[in-house]
């Protein structure tokens, strides 16, 4: 078999294997847990935290959700490698969101400035998920980058968490429906199935 194929192979693999809807749950979750703890004072305590929770939630959704139905698959050093990049774009990012208030001046700075924080913020949570999108080789996720980027800047432009609550739902209901299809699709095996 050539290196062609081979590639084509694990590309379909991988792309079969994100089909399941449970990245756009756990993104969705983050939205909503980031409009609770805008809203609610004695949430906001609990929701921040709850954040932290939804890497490893997707973890082990993945576990215990796509790989009995998929099987363990170990993908080649390359897509470990875009995963890698992946991982360190996010980090700068983020890093660049957090140092340009402080760079400009912190609160007063952002004060002074909401309108530039607002299409920034939206702009660089919108880059982040491009990057998921193109080295991860999954084109959805750039409209849920819309999505989250949209809704940041309109939760700091309108001064509102509602787009946030908005956007959250959109993306959990667009993830429920590819996890009910890709459960209807991929069915867990039997003990028949092993024993043919």
């Amino acid at each position: 078999m050539h290196e062609g194929d081979l590639r084509q192979l694990e590309r379909k693999a991988w792309l079969s294997y994100q089909q399941d809807g449970l990245m756009e749950i756990a993104f969705g979750l983050l939205l909503l847990f980031a409009f609770a703890g805008s809203v609610a004072d004695r949430f906001h305590w609990v929701a921040y935290p709850l954040l932290l929770l939804v890497g490893p939630g997707l973890a082990l959704a993945k576990r215990f959700v796509t790989a009995p139905r998929m099987g363990s698959v170990r993908f080649g050093p390359a897509r470990i490698a875009r995963k890698r990049r992946v991982v360190l774009v996010i980090a700068v990012l983020v890093a660049a969101t957090m140092l340009v208030p402080l760079v400009g001046g912190g609160k007063e700075w952002l004060h002074e400035h909401p309108t530039f924080m607002s299409v920034a913020l939206g702009i660089l949570v919108f880059a982040a998920f491009a990057a998921v999108a193109y080295w991860l080789q999954l084109a959805r996720m750039y409209v849920v980058g819309l999505l989250f980027g949209g809704a940041f800047t309109l939760t700091e432009f309108l001064e509102t968490p509602v787009p946030l609550l908005v956007a959250g739902a959109l993306v959990i209901l667009s993830g429920v429906v590819r996890l009910v299809g890709f459960v209807r699709q991929y069915p867990l095996p039997t003990a028949d199935d092993g024993s043919r």
